[in-house]
């Protein structure tokens, strides 16, 4: 007769009390089903905890084999999951013990098998046991398997060498395929499917929503509607996504009312997807009431999700005052806050968050550093994207090609080459976007031969260039006058690489052309190109008019551009100041009638410079300075110092009816020349001299501060509209290409009068 059922252990302590009792009246090994029944009971009230899985194993080893044991066993090593050897090792002894694996054996085998080599090894075995279409609760294991690895094609011939196959079998590897990618494969399988359940559905409306694919994502949605199907939250969650990123609010509010009628439970991913959606559509109306009714938790995902849509908007107070009120902030949190205030042009703020998220204790990551490396880089804030770089130094974050990349840029588009090489050379690895942004940054820094001996072994070290790097490689050619190569490279990306020219390609051939006098053989490009051209194109061809004394066809690339851009005041300028070279006074004074008549107004300039942290901001014959009257007397000695050596201000430029007297003080009273004067007096003799300029730098100006980089023995940086001039030792880095094309200088007219023309 068989002993009496024991009681069933509900903790792990009642099983062990039980187990000491059998163990110590032998009945464990007179009587197997007590044995098997009590290490199942154990294995059923076990947490997965080491301890609690050694010591069910413990027993598991005092016990006769059998494949009910083992499969037991395997189940508690499952759910564990704290050694991925054991369940393998558990496999091995049962083999070596002669016992025969059943479809639960394996079943719990694939649930843990973590390789390739392991998946491949165990299928071979399973099918030499028995078939896994034998028991289907084992092939939708093992496609699960496929799927969690990865393996796509695996996955799919285990579906289809199942016989019959069963509705878990479908959703499976219709959702493991949408999952990975493969959107067109789960769409075919849908179709197929006998049945088609929401999981399948949502499975793929989510996927199309993570490929960025919205509008397929809705229209799956639809369909799913057609047929029947009512979704449930995951599915709401995910066409809320696609809805965001379409800014379809019109669905959105009608997914949010069908929340409310199905009366579905609010969980936190389904109200931070609402509040995502409202925030994103710019609804925040209704973002904020979903915020305030249920989204004021002690977790941060509702509140991120409210304050990246207020800062994508362009609220960043709002969003600040929100971040202030909450407990509790995680990476997230700081990374949308500090790109709102970028995004806005508040660096100062953005890095003072920085500094904030480092004393909470939250572990910086690359995409923070790289985002306000870029901010650096277009504002040229040297001493901060320096105070990042000692963050990258210090290992704050760790090092790698997108980070070294935006470092090196940042170098760059702040002048400072030498910093940017060493950061390039020390870079343990470079992509053809780190070369790219090495060729482009020496292209604009002047360096146009250095930039190209870069492309040259860039290629040699086996990279192959795209569209962005012969763009740097044509801009390097266009400000250099580099004219052979330029021509060189533009026909090498079509026939070599075949790369199709874009309207950026154009536009560089078309300003190196027009600067090398070539007007005619600019403008026949300009004709045979299958792009329309752009207002760069056309201002190019302006500007080579101006210096090549075309002025017809500048009246015609003038018209082009006033269509393009009626409220740009530089073509004015242009038109009205090639008029005046060329004494056409009526046409120039129409052009300043017509700018009258359009209230367009000039771009005032102005000129700034750096010092000690604080930012000093000059614009023409500024007096309003606090130590304006060194900057004066420093001024004065620097117009004694340049016609000691021969200097000749270039006062042909001024148009005004003035005398020369007048037109000498309006040329030195520029404000690259006042920012000069107070770098001089204000910073230590071995510093350089890093002047901004919002238009570009006039012809007057650039002959004087060679001479004053000579003179002082000073390095002076200009960085103007379109690229910087390094001035040493009495000469720049454009090797005076510049002047060809200066358009800015005949605008000092505006200066001397400031009311009129």
């Amino acid at each position: 007769m068989p002993p009496a059922p024991w009681p069933t252990p509900r903790t792990v302590r009642q099983a062990a009390e039980l187990h000491a009792r059998l163990t110590t009246s032998g009945h464990l090994l007179h009587h197997p089903p007590s044995a098997r029944h009590l290490l199942n009971s154990l294995v059923n009230c076990l947490e997965p905890h080491p301890l609690h899985l050694r010591y069910a194993l413990h027993l598991f080893d005092r016990m006769p084999p059998s494949t009910f044991l083992f499969d037991t066993a395997l189940r508690a090593c499952s759910r564990a999951g704290s050694d991925p050897h054991c369940p393998f090792l558990l496999f091995r002894r049962m083999r070596r013990a002669g016992v025969r694996p059943d479809g639960f054996t394996f079943h719990f085998l694939f649930k843990c098998s973590s390789s390739l080599l392991l998946c491949t090894m165990l299928h071979a075995a399973c099918l030499r046991t028995m078939l896994p279409s034998a028991a289907p609760f084992v092939s939708n294991s093992l496609i699960h398997m496929y799927i969690q690895l990865g393996l796509a094609a695996e996955a799919r011939r285990a579906f289809d060498e199942i016989h019959v196959k069963d509705a878990v079998a479908w959703t499976m590897v219709i959702s493991g395929l949408a999952k990975m990618g493969m959107l067109c494969d789960a769409q075919l399988l849908l179709s197929q499917a006998p049945v088609r359940d929401v999981i399948s559905w949502t499975s793929l409306i989510a996927a199309y929503s993570r490929a960025n694919r919205a509008k397929e994502a809705v229209g799956c949605f639809k369909t799913m509607l057609s047929h029947g199907i009512a979704p449930d939250e995951v599915t709401v969650i995910a066409v809320l996504s696609a809805c965001a990123k379409l800014k379809d609010l019109e669905l959105g509010r009608s997914l949010h009312l069908l929340v409310e009628e199905k009366g579905m439970p609010t969980s936190e991913n389904l109200v931070v997807a609402l509040i995502d959606m409202y925030a994103k559509c710019g609804d925040f109306g209704h973002a904020r009431q979903v915020f305030d009714a249920v989204g004021r938790g002690p977790r941060p995902q509702s509140w991120n999700a409210i304050i990246d849509g207020y800062c994508k908007h362009g609220h960043v107070d709002v969003a600040r005052s929100l971040f202030d009120e909450m407990e509790v902030r995680d990476i997230i949190t700081f990374n949308s806050m500090m790109t709102g205030y970028i995004h806005s042009g508040q660096l100062r703020e953005a890095l003072l968050l920085f500094m904030s998220m480092r004393r909470h204790d939250l572990r910086v990551d690359n995409f923070t550093v790289v985002n306000l490396l870029t901010a650096c880089a277009s504002l040229g804030a040297l001493p901060q994207g320096r105070a990042l770089h000692a963050c990258i130094e210090q290992r704050l974050v760790e090092a790698d090609i997108y980070l070294g990349t935006a470092l090196l840029d940042m170098y760059m588009k702040c002048g400072r080459v030498d910093e940017a090489t060493i950061v390039f050379r020390r870079m343990g690895k470079r992509d053809v976007h780190t070369w790219t942004a090495m060729i482009a940054g020496l292209a604009f820094n002047g360096m146009g031969k250095a930039a190209l001996e870069h492309f040259y072994q860039m290629r040699c070290d086996g990279f192959q260039p795209n569209s962005v790097s012969y763009i740097a490689v044509m801009t390097a050619c266009s400000h250099s006058c580099l004219l052979n190569e330029g021509r060189m490279y533009f026909d090498e990306m079509r026939i070599l690489y075949n790369i199709h020219p874009q309207i950026e390609h154009y536009g560089c051939m078309i300003d190196l052309l027009g600067r090398s006098g070539l007007v005619d053989e600019a403008m026949d490009l300009v004709k045979t190109m299958p792009i329309q051209p752009n207002a760069v194109i056309w201002a190019s061809i302006l500007s080579a008019c101006r210096v090549h004394k075309h002025i017809d066809l500048a009246q015609c690339a003038a018209e082009h551009l006033l269509k393009l851009e009626p409220d740009e005041d530089g073509v004015y300028v242009q038109l009205y100041n090639i008029y005046i070279d060329s004494r056409q006074w009526e046409n120039a004074s129409k052009i300043r009638m017509l700018m009258e008549e359009r209230q367009v107004k000039k771009t005032a300039g102005y000129s700034s410079i750096t010092v000690a942290g604080q930012v000093h901001k000059f614009v023409v014959s500024d007096k309003s300075h606090p130590r304006i009257l060194e900057i004066i007397a420093m001024l004065e000695e620097i117009s004694h110092r340049l016609k000691s050596v021969g200097y000749s201000p270039l006062t042909s430029q001024i148009t005004v009816d003035v005398d020369e007297e007048e037109k000498e003080q309006a040329l030195l009273a520029h404000s690259e020349k006042l920012a000069i004067a107070f770098g001089l007096i204000s910073l230590a003799p071995n510093l350089p001299v890093h002047i901004r300029k919002n238009l570009r730098i006039c012809e007057d100006c650039h002959s004087a501060i060679k001479l004053i980089s000579r003179l002082w023995n000073r390095e002076i940086i200009v960085r103007d509209r379109s690229r910087f001039h390094h001035f040493r030792e009495g000469t720049c880095s454009c090797n005076d290409f510049c002047k060809m094309m200066s358009a800015v200088s005949s605008i000092t007219m505006f200066s001397v009068h400031p009311q009129g023309w």
